[in-house]
């Protein structure tokens, strides 16, 4: 993936690794879906645990990509 390549020769991988977790978030959710899932975590805990298990599966598949480079 090009972005790990970049950040492994530039020194700037968490930020970039953040970058690309953000990124893929913002294919499903805008930041004010994501502000109202967030926000209404305990009034709404199903649609926060699909949100939650999304994320988690991102940073997952953005983990995995990294070890294999």
């Amino acid at each position: 993936m090009r972005f790990i390549r970049l950040a492994k020769k530039n020194g700037r991988f968490n930020e970039l690794y953040e970058q690309e977790i953000v990124k893929r978030i913002r294919q499903k959710y805008t930041l004010d879906q994501e502000l109202a899932v967030l926000r209404q975590r305990d009034t709404k805990p199903t649609e926060f645990a699909e949100y939650n298990a999304f994320v988690e599966q991102i940073k997952s598949d953005v983990r995995k990509e990294v070890e294999n480079g």
